[in-house]
């Protein structure tokens, strides 16, 4: 028999009591619950729920509006939130882009939105000997500079676009071709096509293709692009990737749909 540890028993409390407080704070994320709320919520004294607090605020994972005297669940848990939501996303995607690179033979990139940028989150490499590898896992870039970044921003609302293009103004005179109104002009032939094309903007001899990975909501989730020499990206080439493409990323798309096994 394992004897148990002094104290053991007090440090598995407290951890569930910092559990249940991060509970109740994420479930009144917007408005915030004041102090007396979180006491009679988790049925802890003020004092023990005071201190608790304090420490969670210290490490990030909570914190207390000034204007209000609420609190809210710290930036530290969403961050680390979207860290695990960004891996179920690239296991997700996986199977698709290794189905392009197989088909394609050509660079497979994963890309999703992070305020004014483009994060790369996956790569995948075809069997073709030249290969294009322009970016690397966690690689950013100003939003719509780039197929898979062209794609995130393009499908986005009109004033978003105007915002995040003007956020982006000083960035994007590092980026040759890419000026605020070659990215709105980008961005309407985008839209107009449904998947975006680089052709030899970032780096010379060398293109690329990406669509919109879209959730149940039609809002863009994700992008997919496919990258290759200009030689593969002719005529009479790039429609087969494009329509390769925009298959995957609706096939990925609705698994943003599918209902959650039972089992």
């Amino acid at each position: 028999m394992t004897a148990s540890r002094p104290g053991g028993d007090a440090s598995v409390k407290s951890v569930q009591r910092v559990a249940t407080i991060i509970r109740l704070l994420a479930g009144e994320a917007a408005e915030g619950l004041r102090l007396s709320d979180v006491a009679r919520e988790s049925g802890l004294g003020k004092a023990t729920t005071h201190r608790l607090l304090t420490a969670l605020a210290e490490v990030g994972f909570a914190y207390q509006s000034a204007a209000t005297k609420r609190y809210h669940v710290g930036h530290e848990i969403v961050r680390l939130g979207a860290l695990a939501a960004r891996h179920d996303l690239v296991e997700l995607a996986r199977p698709s882009l290794l189905r392009l690179a197989r088909e394609t033979g050509d660079t497979i990139f994963l890309s999703v939105r992070e305020g004014l940028e483009a994060v790369c989150l996956d790569r995948q490499v075809g069997a073709f000997p030249i290969r294009t590898l322009t970016l690397d896992a966690g690689d950013r870039r100003p939003l719509g500079v780039g197929a898979g970044s062209l794609a995130l921003l393009a499908f986005l609302p009109l004033e978003e676009i105007a915002e995040i293009v003007a956020g982006n103004e000083e960035r994007l005179a590092g980026f040759p071709g890419f000026t605020p109104e070659d990215l709105h002009r980008l961005a309407r032939e985008t839209r107009a096509r449904g998947h975006s094309f680089n052709d030899g903007r970032i780096v010379a001899g060398m293109c690329a293709i990406g669509a919109p990975v879209l959730d149940a909501s039609g809002r863009v989730a994700a992008a997919i692009s496919v990258a290759a020499i200009s030689d593969r990206m002719g005529d009479d080439r790039a429609p087969m990737i494009a329509r390769l493409i925009k298959e995957e990323a609706k096939r990925l798309g609705a698994c943003f749909t599918r209902p959650a096994s039972n089992v």
